[in-house]
């Protein structure tokens, strides 16, 4: 710390630099955030899925924060986002990668982004006004899943619910999402990639409901799918709709991914 010294006595030591000003980017990487995060791919680590050397097409990927888990995985990760912010921070954390601009709100050259084994979808169809088009996208690129976790809302039927976002990088770009019932994206992943299933485990975080008979009156229910051009034999997936969840275990250092 340096003083300065006036006729011979100590001056008081110079002010701290001020604080850096916060980034609208902040918003991924808040406590609540990398928690929500961590339950997510803990609980994609348990499904049994073969995800290790595969081509993927993470969407609406934000800054980054979920795409280690494919690299880890020796995957080849072409990563997306339709915030030019968000992939200008992506492009900074992974330079050496494949980084793209991609609005799913948008028609797309499909030719262009090549051919996939995965499509992973996590915290983005909810952003979306066009879900079933972005979905219908999504599957003429991928040929073999997609994963998928989204927010829902409640209800028995196939519906699917328009919202106004605000204009922050970790929602909609247009400023419209939406929030389909989970027999929606069921009903929605069948038609488009011949197979569907919901996971019979919720990742252990408290958006994740666990029982649909008490579903909550405030605040987010979330779950995950998987999209299939084959059909899939895995206990931990099934084709129904699950009434109540089992406790999800703890993923193992070996799991597959």
């Amino acid at each position: 710390m340096r003083l300065k010294i006036f006729a011979g006595r100590k001056a008081l030591p110079d002010p701290p630099p001020p604080p850096p000003e916060p980034s609208p980017l902040d918003v991924f990487v808040k406590p609540d955030s990398l928690a929500i995060n961590k339950a997510r791919q803990d609980h994609l680590a348990t499904l049994g899925l073969d995800l290790s050397n595969k081509t993927v097409l993470e969407v609406g990927a934000g800054i980054g924060l979920h795409t280690q888990f494919f690299i880890d995985g020796g995957c080849a990760v072409t990563i997306t986002d339709g915030d030019p912010a968000n992939v200008a921070a992506i492009r900074k954390r992974y330079p050496d990668h494949d980084v793209r601009s991609l609005d799913l709100d948008l028609a797309l050259d499909a030719e262009s982004l090549g051919r996939f084994d995965i499509v992973y979808c996590y915290g983005t169809l909810y952003h979306l006004q066009h879900p079933d088009a972005a979905l219908s996208r999504m599957a003429s690129v991928c040929s073999g899943q997609i994963l998928l976790e989204t927010i829902v809302a409640p209800g028995a039927h196939a519906e699917l619910h328009l919202v106004t976002e605000p204009p922050t990088s970790d929602q909609a770009v247009g400023g419209v999402g939406c929030r389909p019932t989970r027999l929606w994206v069921l009903e929605a992943l069948r038609r488009h990639f011949g197979h569907a299933y919901a996971t019979l485990t919720q990742p252990d975080h408290p958006d994740f409901e666990t029982d649909w008979t008490l579903t909550k009156s405030f605040g987010n229910m979330r779950a995950v799918f998987v999209g299939s051009r084959a059909p899939l034999h895995l206990p931990a997936l099934t084709e129904e709709l699950p009434v109540r969840h089992c406790a999800a275990p703890q993923p193992s250092p070996t799991s597959t991914r």
